[in-house]
């Protein structure tokens, strides 16, 4: 058995009994007991945990609230179910499928592993890149070294871009090349599905201007994959069923949510930070009249006039 899945009964049996024995971990590792004196020099040294042996109870305790991670084969298993899940939609090879899920098993305990082909996860949208466009632009970034590419945008229109690949980025699926775009002077982000022609500008080199903290901002600032380091706050109030599914979800780790009574009816009112309202618009516009946005004024406007052309869409049906 791993050191890491005797770490982790150490860490159920306390937090489940109160305590755990040597003998008890010896006894079903079948090690010595040198050995578990070592696992318990790992809580306490590495994992610092407050571990410690009481006498009246005979064993070892933690003497402050401790937790090693929660839940740990509940999120094994969800983890791996999502790996196989894409691996096996990709159409992996078998040996490495088994291989690195051979790994996310050692990490449970073993009356738990029996569970892992009982747990299903299905994703909607997988978008999977052209690993020649994927291995070129790892192979700039690991060099960095400047790419010029033909992307053809959203409206269908086809353009030249001389660009320098910082980061690729999986969103709802689908892959994004965040890059510094040298045209237009500015960070930006291409779908991967639409370049059409990527060649890496080999021995012209650049050293990125944008710190890792810059960056993560820039990802993670906003809602969304329309990213930016400006953002603004979207408030609006979603109704019934709306509400119910919304009270789930997580849009955003800064979202602020706010549970009411208007008129009789149950809301929630959720305000996120969004680089780009677009996205968030067509969200909003999916629950139908059961959302309805509240500010800024601009983003109402946008929702007012969307909602009018599809209204005179639906007469001309």
């Amino acid at each position: 058995m791993s050191q890491i899945e005797r770490i982790f009964y150490i860490n159920r049996k306390i937090l489940e009994d109160g305590k755990v024995t040597t003998s008890q971990i010896t006894e079903k590792f079948e090690i010595s007991k040198r050995q578990v004196m070592r696992d318990f020099d790992y809580l306490r040294d590495t994992l610092q945990a407050p571990l410690s042996y009481e006498i009246k109870e005979k064993g070892y305790v933690y003497t402050t609230e401790f937790s090693m991670m929660s839940n740990s084969n509940e999120r094994m298993l969800v983890l791996n179910a999502m790996f196989k899940s894409l691996a096996e939609s990709q159409g992996a090879m078998s040996v490495v499928t088994d291989m690195v899920s051979e790994g996310l098993d050692s990490g449970l305990e073993q009356g738990y592993r029996s569970l892992a082909s009982k747990i299903v996860f299905i994703t909607p949208v997988q978008d999977w890149p052209d690993y020649a466009v994927f291995n070129k632009i790892c192979s700039a970034m690991k060099s960095e070294d400047r790419m010029s590419m033909c992307y053809r945008n959203a409206k269908g229109e086809r353009s030249t871009r001389h660009i320098e690949p910082l980061r690729l980025v999986n969103y709802s699926g689908r892959w994004y090349l965040l890059s510094f775009d040298r045209q237009n002077k500015e960070l930006r982000t291409f779908h991967l599905s639409r370049i059409e022609r990527i060649e890496q500008i080999q021995g012209d080199r650049f050293t990125s201007s944008f710190t890792e903290e810059e960056l993560e901002t820039f990802i993670h600032g906003g809602y969304g994959i329309f990213m930016g380091n400006k953002v603004i706050s979207v408030t609006f109030r979603v109704y019934g069923w709306a509400s119910n599914t919304l009270s789930t979800q997580t849009w955003h780790k800064d979202q602020v949510v706010e549970r009411m009574d208007v008129d009789g009816q149950q809301a929630l009112q959720v305000t996120v930070p969004v680089a780009n309202m677009q996205e968030i618009l067509s969200k909003i516009l999916s629950f139908g009249p059961s959302a309805l946005p509240l500010s800024p004024p601009q983003f109402v406007q946008m929702w007012k006039q969307a909602v009018q052309e599809m209204a005179t869409q639906a007469k001309n049906i």
